[in-house]
This record gives structure tokens, sequence and C-alpha cells, in this order.
């Protein structure tokens, strides 16, 4: 008689984004991931072809989370500014998924962070008034000045190193968009 299946797929991506968490990418391999789950591997290998299909799935998922759950939450009426905020925001309440996602070398093989950071950059301005008219090159400036801006205050934040009000933020989001937005793009 077959055993009759105890453990999904979405079970295991589940406790794979909570390993994520509380361990890290670099330890997320099929044996401790099924120490973790306290089952055997043979589990995680009827649902996922490899552990590369298994991280494959588990960053798009995690990704679409952050894209549908968390950056596109209404803080601020300026696109720009409402995704920074988020993101700083993610930052400071999930330090080690922010770190295991942003700052060190992990995810899909089908999209990298850089990929889809851009990619929903460039869907949350293409309908604003303000920045819909950009050119690729003034897009691409403002998404890092203000990538790099939202990286490094974050980190501060989640460190302890320095402590700002949400309006301090916005001032010094709003200034270096304007100072992105004043560079001329060397062609």
């Amino acid at each position: 008689m077959a055993r009759n299946k105890t453990i999904f797929k979405e079970d295991i991506l589940e406790a794979a984004e909570q390993f994520l968490i509380e361990k890290s990418a670099k330890e997320l391999t099929a044996r401790a991931l099924s120490k973790y789950m306290n089952i055997s591997t043979q589990p995680l290998y009827a649902e996922f072809q490899n552990m590369n299909a298994l991280r494959t799935e588990l960053f798009d998922r995690i990704y679409d989370k952050l894209e549908n759950e968390l950056f596109l939450t209404q803080t601020h009426e300026d696109p720009i500014i409402n995704l920074s905020l988020n993101y700083i925001n993610f930052a400071c309440k999930n330090p080690k998924l922010f770190s295991t996602i942003y700052l060190e070398k992990n995810g899909s093989t089908n999209m990298s962070i850089n990929d889809f950071s851009y990619n929903l950059f460039r869907r949350i301005i293409k309908d604003s008034p303000v920045y819909s008219k950009l050119t690729e090159a003034q897009v691409h400036m403002l998404l890092t000045g203000t990538w790099v801006f939202s990286t490094g205050f974050a980190n501060l934040i989640a460190s302890g190193n320095i402590k700002s009000t949400e309006s301090e933020i916005i001032s010094f989001l709003k200034a270096t968009i304007h100072d992105v937005l004043k560079v001329d793009i060397i062609k």
C-alpha cells in the first residue's frame, strides 16, 4: 500500500523561506533543509527536481511577496519615495532576509535581484506624470541613486548607527531624486 503524501511543495517552500530567515542561503542544502524540517530528503526531491529548482521557486516566491505585500504598500504619493521607504522598512524589520536577498549573491536563476528591482522600479514609475517621460539612462541613474541611498540608509538604521524620522528620510530622498535628475548623462 502506498503512503499518503504528507509534505507538499508549499510546506517545503515555507520551511525554506523560514530557513533563510533563521540561517542563510549558503547553508540551504537538501540535507540541511530536511534536517530543519525533520524529514528525509525524499519529499524534497519528490517536489523539486533538484536544489536549484527549489531555490528558483523559493526566490521567485520571495520576489513575489516583496512586490505584492511589501514594496507596493502605499506610504507616500511619490512612487519612488514610496518604494524606497518600503525597502528601508523591510531591511529594518527583516535584516537577515534583507541581507540574504540584497547583499549576498543568491537568488533565482530566472531573475536576479537586480533584474527584479529594475523591473519593479520601471513598473512603478511608468504611470507617474513626473517620471514617465524619463529616458532609459535617466531611469537607470535614478534607480541606482535611490537604491544606493536606500541601501545605505537601511543598513545604518538597522545597525543602530543612525536614528531618523520618516520625514527626515523623505527629505533626503527628495534631495537625492532632485540631484540625480540634475546630473548630465554622458552619451
